[in-house]
């Protein structure tokens, strides 16, 4: 889960944000611009979860903005190492249910070009020193195509530069259901794309059914997004027989055909079904 929360000094949010994890089954929540300076109370992470273990790295904002907590549940998620810097947070450890290494980013986008630039360079260099199985979830800060934004300036440069990233990176950007925009500003009716999940090809080959959704806006002007890393089962797919086989040449002998050849086994009912799935 990714969510720029704007601020985690009020205790309503921390609740908030423990009824997401618990409703949604989350193990890695990845919260921006927490604004907890150095000075704050110690962040305690047991509000977020009750009985389970958990661990944390967090980046204390800079300024009036900015700051970044990411927070996993310990039973899931072995962290082995982190690295931290303003703009992002790193974890490489080892995730039920992934082999090898896995690495989980949690991105603070910064407003300046240059900066942008120096953060996807840095990112870039990380994904190639390490052989792992890259997620990369946050507050990017920039949109891809001018459609992700309305009533706001589209920047081609910023998103060019955004784009080779990805493509550097061999990342995919995952496409997501519910919202089409992450960002609302009542004031002008600005919309924008500015967060979202990237994840690596060894990601999408381990699970091949990977979903992303976005939560209708809730509490502030950032919906919160959801990786899960599978789709819930509701058993086969039923069967479809569509009008347009029918016409196609040789549809007629291949059925046939399967039906001849057949061989069943078991009662009646068992060999009739049998027969349909050959």
């Amino acid at each position: 889960m990714s969510l720029n929360i704007r601020g985690m000094g009020e205790k309503h949010k921390i609740d908030w944000v423990r009824r997401l994890r618990y409703k949604n089954r989350l193990c890695m929540v990845g919260i921006q611009e927490s604004k907890l300076e150095e000075s704050s109370l110690p962040l305690n992470v047991e509000n977020f979860g009750g009985d389970s273990d958990f661990g944390f790295e967090q980046v204390f904002t800079t300024g009036r903005s900015g700051g970044i907590v990411s927070i996993w549940v310990s039973k899931m998620y072995s962290v082995t190492e982190s690295i931290k810097s303003r703009y992002f947070i790193v974890t490489l450890g080892n995730f039920v249910g992934i082999n090898g290494l896995t690495g989980i980013i949690n991105v603070y986008g910064p407003k300046l070009e240059t900066e942008k630039s120096k953060v996807w360079g840095d990112l870039l260099a990380l994904k190639q020193s390490k052989s792992a199985t890259w997620i990369i979830m946050g507050y990017f800060n920039v949109v891809r195509r001018p459609d992700e934004r309305i009533n706001s300036i589209f920047c081609p440069q910023n998103a060019n530069d955004f784009k080779e990233f990805i493509r550097n990176g061999e990342f995919t950007d995952m496409r997501m259901g519910g919202q089409k925009f992450t960002y609302f500003k009542t004031q002008g009716a600005k919309l924008s794309k500015l967060d979202r999940f990237l994840v690596c090809n060894k990601f999408l080959s381990a699970f091949p059914l990977a979903s992303c959704f976005v939560m209708e806006k809730d509490l502030y002007d950032h919906s919160l997004i959801i990786l899960r890393a599978c789709c819930d089962d509701f058993g086969p797919p039923s069967f479809k027989l569509f009008n347009s086989w029918l016409l196609k040449e040789g549809f007629d002998m291949t059925v046939w055909k399967a039906c001849v050849e057949f061989v069943g086994y078991g009662n009646p009912d068992m060999m009739f079904l049998n027969k349909l799935k050959q």
